[in-house]
């Protein structure tokens, strides 16, 4: 199993302890929007405030990790702020009723989410009814097999202090190691 992908296993293992989200569904590989990437994870939360948490695993040794985990994560978030209710919907029942292919490492296309008997257009006009999600309804969650780095930890205080927006990072060190930082704590929680 590739390491991102090991990631990713130990953080849905442990989603519940860590991120504190109980029977949450997730899928795996999900486009988020057109033209916005695809997201190694998306969680979702059955109660609470947010509808979305979206993670991006990397490694941890690639130099350039934290800036494309950054960058990557505010692309998705960026799409996902165009996604309707009806769209988190869309994502719940695709992980309930295609529950292999949504946790499969395989993409999950928007046709398929939206139901796949249309085209990739209408699939997103589709996942974008309802009432938009707001900034408060996702979250962001980088996934790294390491602490982060000192310059990770700045960049993503600045960015909730400046914009409010909800981000941390789960550190895997281990099977059963797992870690969150988030800029309010200021350190790792067990």
């Amino acid at each position: 199993m590739p390491r991102e992908a090991s990631i990713e296993m130990r953080l849905i293992r442990h989603r519940q302890s860590i991120l504190g989200i109980r029977d949450s569904l997730y899928v795996r590989r999900c486009r988020i929007a057109p033209g916005f990437g695809v997201a190694d994870l998306v969680i979702l939360p059955q109660e609470g405030k947010h509808k979305l948490v979206i993670v991006e695993a990397k490694q941890a040794s690639s130099a350039d990790a934290r800036i494309k985990v950054v960058g990557q994560l505010l692309m998705y978030y960026a799409g996902a702020l165009q996604m309707g209710l009806r769209g988190v919907r869309l994502l719940r029942q695709y992980a309930v009723e295609r529950y292999a292919a949504a946790q499969s490492t395989r993409r999950s296309s928007l046709k398929a989410i939206a139901g796949g008997s249309m085209s990739p257009e209408d699939a997103w006009a589709t996942m974008s009814m309802g009432r938009k999600l707001r900034p408060d309804n996702i979250r962001l969650i980088a996934a790294l097999d390491a602490e982060p780095e000192p310059t990770l930890k700045l960049a993503l205080t600045v960015l909730t202090n400046h914009h409010g927006l909800d981000v941390g990072v789960v550190s895997t060190l281990g099977r059963n190691d797992v870690r969150l930082w988030t800029p309010d704590q200021g350190s790792f929680r067990p």
